[in-house]
């Protein structure tokens, strides 16, 4: 709008100037015309008879420069009045601009009327929004605090059902393991009796070699599996060295009872080895 307004103003001094001094152009018609009149008419120079080819040539030129000086002056007029059209033009151009310009500016004021109005009323409905959700906020943080509240003795409380669920458990633990412990320690207890009792029963001693050796039962079991005596001839040996008639009887053979003098020598010789070691 005041790139238009400032074009207007340029065309309007542009033209103004045209008008109040003119163009420099029509300085030299004006003059061309005055000293035309003061010229005698150009029939008056028509001379009867032969002139020469030098003064027609003249004659001629002069009035084509009148031509050109009456026509370029009739265009000097045409375009002072195209200039006054122009600027009258521009003249209704810029009233009417200059009239859009205020109906504009009027209608801009209303609107910033109309907007400050609007601006006020929406502060108001903020400000009422943002009471609304500053209450809402504070209802919002007392249910959060409750409810962190809830959740933090809910997991006091799991906490310490948890821990009298742990403490009862190593309670049964420790039982058990004073259970096992005892268990295990009757147990080492039966097997130290039975070692014992194993230990003393193959100490026993059942009987005498020849030479007087001790016959335990520990070297009769060994001496039995090494010679591969069956458990009746060692019923019988022992029978027989208990009654004391260990060199009346032989052991029993697949074809019957031996009674070799030396019947019963490997028998006391594995045991005397035993005995040696």
């Amino acid at each position: 709008m005041i790139n238009k307004f400032i074009v207007m103003s340029a065309a309007f001094f542009l033209i103004f100037n045209v008008f109040a001094g003119g163009d420099d152009r029509d300085e030299g018609p004006v003059e061309s015309l005055d000293s035309v009149l003061e010229m005698e008419p150009v029939t008056d120079k028509v001379v009867v008879g032969e002139l020469d080819a030098q003064s027609m040539a003249l004659t001629s030129a002069e009035d084509e420069a009148l031509a050109r000086e009456l026509e370029e002056f009739e265009s000097s007029l045409a375009d002072e009045a195209r200039l006054e059209q122009e600027l009258a033009d521009a003249e209704a151009q810029l009233e009417a601009e200059l009239a859009r310009e205020q109906a504009l500016a009027d209608f801009q004021a209303k609107l910033a009327e109309e907007k400050a109005a609007a601006d006020a009323s929406n502060a108001a409905y903020q400000a009422k929004l943002a009471r609304e959700q500053a209450l809402a906020d504070f209802q919002a943080k007392l249910a959060e605090e409750k409810a962190a509240a809830d959740a933090s003795n809910a997991a006091y409380k799991a906490r310490l059902a948890e821990e009298a669920r742990l403490a009862e458990e190593a309670r049964l633990a420790e039982e058990a393991r004073l259970a096992e412990e005892a268990r295990l320690a009757e147990e080492a207890r039966l097997a130290e009796e039975a070692r014992l009792a194993e230990e003393a029963r193959l100490a026993e001693v059942i009987g005498q070699t020849k030479s007087g050796v001790e016959i335990t039962v520990a070297a009769h079991e060994t001496c039995q599996e090494t010679l591969g005596l069956t458990d009746y001839n060692i019923q019988k040996f022992v029978d027989s060295l208990a009654a004391g008639r260990l060199y009346n009887e032989g052991p029993q053979l697949e074809h019957g009872t031996l009674f070799s003098p030396s019947r019963w020598d490997e028998y006391f010789d594995c045991v005397e080895k035993l005995a040696s070691k």
